[in-house]
């Protein structure tokens, strides 16, 4: 990242689209509250950490690629997987 301005943009860019991939995939309305981003020799992606809306109990967490948006792993309680 250049400056604080871009790594925002990146941040809501990410959360927003992981919400979205939450409520489409698992129908979760989740929120994030954390982020950290991978060492740049390692790639563009950020991890998400937060959870569940209403239920500050149930952590979710998503690694995603900041600039593509592809979803690289997701982490929800099993239980909560609709099949």
């Amino acid at each position: 990242m250049s400056d604080s301005r871009e790594e925002a943009q990146a941040i809501n860019k990410a959360m927003n689209a992981g919400e979205m991939y939450f409520k489409e995939k698992y129908d979760l309305n989740v929120e994030f509250t954390r982020h950290k981003f991978n060492p740049p020799d390692l790639g563009t992606d950020i991890g998400l950490y937060g959870y569940l809306k209403g239920d500050t109990d149930t952590e979710v967490f998503l690694l995603i690629n900041y600039e593509t948006l592809e979803v690289v792993t997701v982490g929800v309680p099993k239980e909560l997987i609709k099949r």
